[in-house]
């Protein structure tokens, strides 16, 4: 039986170095050729999802790195949609539904419900990853 991870990542862009540990680990997965579920942002970490926000540039470019390793591996990252409205963060259908003329989801990232974890954990070959 192979064995297959979910990844929840929980600790706000600021806590940058939770998020490259997470990054690292992921890549070892790839590297490994490990099957990843998903990739889910909860709580304070969908803050990494804002596209509006602009580190400076000798601080870690989390968006760019999680872009990165979602486009280069066919990985989806998933913001819990609750944490997100929450925190500001709005999607398309939001905006649209607030008569907003803007978005600030990074088109990187999709929102999903905590169903979606749930669902990605159903099976005993899982193993969740928290980075807090």
């Amino acid at each position: 039986m192979s064995q297959e991870f979910v990844i929840l990542i929980s600790a706000a862009p600021v806590k940058a170095q939770v998020h490259l540990t997470a990054i690292r680990f992921i890549e070892q997965l790839v590297k490994q050729q490990v099957a990843i579920r998903s990739i889910f942002f909860y709580q304070d970490a969908v803050q990494v999802a804002n596209r509006f926000c602009c580190p400076p540039s000798d601080e870690p470019q989390l968006v760019e790195k999680w872009h990165s390793i979602s486009h280069n591996n066919q990985l989806e990252l998933q913001t819990c949609v609750a944490a997100s409205y929450r925190r500001g963060i709005i999607d398309t259908h939001q905006a649209e539904e607030l008569s907003l003329e803007i978005d600030n989801l990074h088109p990187s990232f999709k929102m999903t419900g905590l169903g979606q974890l749930a669902a990605a954990m159903s099976d005993s070959k899982v193993k969740l990853i928290h980075f807090k």
